[in-house]
């Protein structure tokens, strides 16, 4: 069954009228009839079951049958990524890494960064369309570019890491001591850190961190990450 988002519903919700984009795709695409039955979530943990009793081309309405929130059962990773030059790789990080699984994707401002700003819209209608096609009932965070200096004093993580290519004590990403506290990731730019950003990440305690012998796109280290530190909370949480 296709997911649907509406960020205004919640559990007391019981009729709503999709917006005219969302019933033209469920009248046109999906070809749903009166009667047929429809999820949606409010990217909240709600999961939302109801009737559709009307269906055109320009308003698709729906009654509730049930609703319940769920906890939220995802790890708490964050990656903080300067963002490559190329839209198409940017937004491919965002629709993987949501489908992977992710609490909040970070955009920094590096010495090195090839982009100073991003498409927050468009990032955040891949994030809702990436969530529904993964059929998950919270939406991850998105958040705006700040500059690196500024993220370091904000950032609130219990566990934090810094992948970067300086020949320098790295600890590899598969041996890290994980427990399931809120861990962050940096993932620099195309040209890497600077030798001052490495240092003011481990004066803010960050702990440097390998991916292995290849050198990665900023993209790809970041799937990388995100895809390894699943496993590894995976087997953590095994363990406990």
């Amino acid at each position: 069954m296709n997911l649907f988002f509406n960020q205004n519903i919640d559990h007391k919700t019981v009729i709503f009228t999709f917006s005219v984009d969302e019933s033209k795709h469920i009248y046109k695409v999906l070809r749903k009839k009166k009667g047929d039955e429809i999820l949606v979530t409010n990217g909240k943990g709600l999961k939302w079951l109801g009737e559709l009793t009307e269906v055109k081309s320009k308003t698709v309405s729906v009654k509730k049958i049930s609703a319940k929130i769920y906890e939220n059962k995802s790890y708490n990773l964050e990656i903080a990524i300067s963002p490559p030059k190329s839209n198409n790789r940017i937004e491919w990080f965002v629709e993987k890494a949501i489908e992977i699984g992710i609490q909040k994707i970070h955009f920094i401002k590096t010495e090195n960064s090839e982009r100073k700003a991003i498409n927050f819209k468009r990032l955040y209608k891949l994030a809702v369309s990436a969530m529904k096609q993964s059929k998950q009932l919270y939406l991850p965070e998105i958040n705006n570019i700040i500059e690196y200096e500024d993220f370091l004093k904000e950032t609130k993580c219990e566990q934090k890491f810094i992948a970067h290519c300086e020949s320098s004590s790295k600890e590899h990403i598969a041996n890290i001591p994980l427990d399931l506290k809120p861990v962050v990731v940096l993932i620099g730019p195309e040209g890497d850190f600077t030798k001052k950003e490495i240092d003011l990440a481990i004066t803010a305690n960050y702990l440097p961190i390998s991916l292995g012998e290849n050198r990665l796109r900023s993209e790809t280290a970041a799937i990388s990450v995100t895809q390894t530190f699943s496993i590894l909370f995976h087997l953590r949480k095994k363990i406990l």
